[in-house]
This record gives C-alpha cells, sequence and structure tokens, in this order.
C-alpha cells in the first residue's frame, strides 16, 4: 500500500506506525537533551568583532561535467564524435581527452599557444587566448575550459570566441602539435593493458 499511486487508496503515515507488521522489533527513538552544548562556531557566524571570523582557503578544482551535461553537447546524443579523433578537422570549437592533470593541461596549452603569438589569461581551469596579428575579421580569440568527467579524466574545450573560422582551424592544428603528450587518444587504452 506505500506504493499504491493513488493517494485516496494509499496508506498514511499513522496507518503504518499503526500496522502489526511495522511494529514488530520497533523502537521509538528517544531525543535526550544535551547539557553541554557549545554554541562558539554559531556565536563566530554572527558576530563582527575579526577574532571570530573563520576564514577558508578553498582549492579550485576543474568544474564535474555529469554524464548528462556530457550527453547533451553531443548532437543526436551520439557520443562517438564528441571528442576529436583527427586533431585536424575542427570547426568552430572542439573537444579532446586526458589523463593528465588538470593543472598541467592548463600549462601545456599556455606553452603551446604562446609561441604561436597569442596572449593568454587564465582563470582557475577557463583560458582566453588572444592573436596578436589581425586576421581577415579581427584579431583570433579562443577560449577553453577544462572539465573533470571522471576521476583522473578530464574533457577539454577548445572553442573559436572571435574571429576567422579558417585562422582558427590553422591556430588549433598547430595548437594540438604541441599538445601531443598531453591528448588521450583510443589507441591509448589498448596501450594501456599491455
Amino acid at each position: 500500500r506505500i506504493l499504491d499511486p493513488n493517494p485516496k487508496t494509499r496508506i498514511t503515515i499513522p496507518e503504518i506506525l499503526d500496522n502489526e507488521w511495522f511494529k514488530k522489533g520497533y523502537k521509538p527513538p528517544k531525543f535526550n537533551e544535551e547539557e553541554d552544548v557549545n554554541l562558539d562556531d554559531i556565536d563566530a557566524v554572527f558576530n563582527d568583532s575579526e577574532e571570530h571570523l573563520v576564514t577558508e582557503k578553498k582549492e579550485t578544482k576543474p568544474e564535474l561535467m555529469n554524464a548528462f551535461e556530457l550527453i547533451s553537447m553531443s548532437q543526436g546524443l551520439n557520443l562517438g564524435n564528441l571528442f576529436e579523433m583527427d586533431m585536424g578537422m575542427v570547426k568552430r570549437e572542439t573537444r579532446f581527452a586526458s589523463k593528465r592533470p588538470a593543472n598541467e593541461i592548463v600549462s601545456k596549452i599556455e606553452e603551446a599557444a604562446k609561441p604561436l603569438g597569442f596572449n593568454v589569461q587564465k582563470r582557475n581551469y577557463k583560458m582566453k587566448m588572444q592573436g596578436s596579428k589581425t586576421g581577415r575579421k579581427g584579431h583570433l580569440n579562443v577560449a577553453t575550459e577544462v572539465f573533470e568527467v571522471a576521476p583522473s579524466l578530464y574533457m577539454v574545450e577548445v572553442r573559436k570566441a572571435g574571429g576567422d573560422t579558417l585562422e582558427f582551424h590553422k591556430f588549433y592544428k598547430n595548437l594540438s602539435a604541441g599538445l601531443k603528450n598531453v591528448v588521450w587518444k583510443a589507441e591509448d587504452i589498448g596501450e594501456e593493458k599491455n
């Protein structure tokens, strides 16, 4: 009767508590009031004096992406083309997987982009890169973000934020050449098993 979808015929909480099957071996909880209750933490939250302020150093991590968010990024729910297998075939955005630590991924992207003439701005695991040369449609702007999709597995999204798509294609081809040790490829799976 608990699982009855009709609320009019479904068993109620008082009926459950009164049921013989429920009562068998049931011991009602006993709540004891504790005499020594320490309210220091609560007082510190509401107290304006600096000596009571609690400071916490937050360790930044890449944004965690769950399976539903990952699937929603693929067209027609087809995960086959979620990560680029051919590093040369990209349009306005692309993604690749990596098993390297997230901070190393960001550093390697920065190391690969600077020699290509890009100014890099980093904030946590997001990066903005702007080309120093003016192209056909102004400066090429590229944004990247690292997402954690599983423990020790990251997805890196690289997208054109402004500028010419052909220039982005050329930039990504050159960038990916400097990221060969970072990108996790399907053939790496076979090597890991050996």
